[in-house]
């Protein structure tokens, strides 16, 4: 099988299209051009790539194998039906979104199971993707590109990675959002947000080797009433109060039925 080279428009510059971007052009794939509505996020990539870049859809360039859209997950639709494109392989990377949506009859799901932030560094080959294709030549060849870049690939449909992402939210993003709440109730007593990151490093490191629930710890777990109590007086009244009164009852609540 000869070496895998294709031609590639990026449409969107936003945090996926920077990092998947700049990792396809490491891996010997030629990125035509990037394509988004406003100018300077578009020429940022594009020197980052010393490609062509343009915010104009009727400006796209068509001589590529394959389109990759990386906006907002509320845009794939319309932008993919503003491709005027001809026989043309067109993707997106959303974990929510249906392949369908794209309208395109050769249309797929191209989707790197990460969060981004472009002053982050990643290790793409610690990055699961999942592939989904209509047709099987589409699905060799985003298989054979996925693996360019991750040894982890999955051949998941789009109700599967519908809950993926229904999972990934509640372990990526609301996680980050309680290190949020407990560096807001930190902030308060000038105590360092540091001092959790070895607990942080290891609740996560946990989960390779034993299943969440044989690794939860805490006041809910042990009935510890008096100590939640001594918490939400603590946190008196507000949305950490809410959270926290919440989590706590859904764990005590989970505790007693699996006795």
């Amino acid at each position: 099988m000869s070496k895998l080279k294709l031609k590639i428009v990026i449409v969107g510059a936003g945090n996926v299209a920077w990092h998947l971007a700049k990792e396809l052009q490491k891996n010997d794939q030629e990125i035509l051009q990037i394509f988004n509505r406003s100018v300077k996020p578009a020429m940022t990539l594009a020197r980052k790539l010393n490609c062509d870049f343009t915010t104009r859809l009727d400006a796209l360039n068509t001589n590529a194998d394959l389109y990759i859209i990386a906006v907002k997950d509320s845009a794939i639709e319309q932008v993919s039906e503003s491709l005027v494109l001809e026989n043309k392989l067109v993707v997106h990377t959303s974990g929510a979104i249906e392949k369908d949506c794209i309208k395109h009859e050769r249309n797929g799901v191209f989707y790197p199971l990460q969060t981004f932030s472009k002053e982050k560094k990643l290790n793409f080959k610690n990055i699961p993707f999942c592939i989904e294709a209509t047709k099987s030549e589409d699905y060799n060849t985003l298989m054979r590109l996925a693996t360019l870049l991750s040894p982890i690939v999955y051949n998941i449909n789009s109700h599967q990675r519908k809950v993926l992402h229904v999972a990934a939210v509640f372990a990526c993003n609301f996680s980050n959002f309680m290190y949020m709440i407990a560096d807001d109730i930190l902030q308060k007593e000038k105590i360092p947000l540091e001092i959790l990151q070895p607990l942080i490093k290891e609740t996560a490191s946990k989960i390779k080797k034993l299943k969440p629930k044989e690794v939860q710890t805490g006041p809910a777990v042990r009935g510890d009433k008096s100590t939640i109590s001594s918490h939400l007086n603590y946190l008196e009244e507000g949305a950490h109060f809410d959270i926290y009164k919440i989590l706590t009852e859904t764990i005590l609540d989970k505790n007693k039925n699996e006795l």
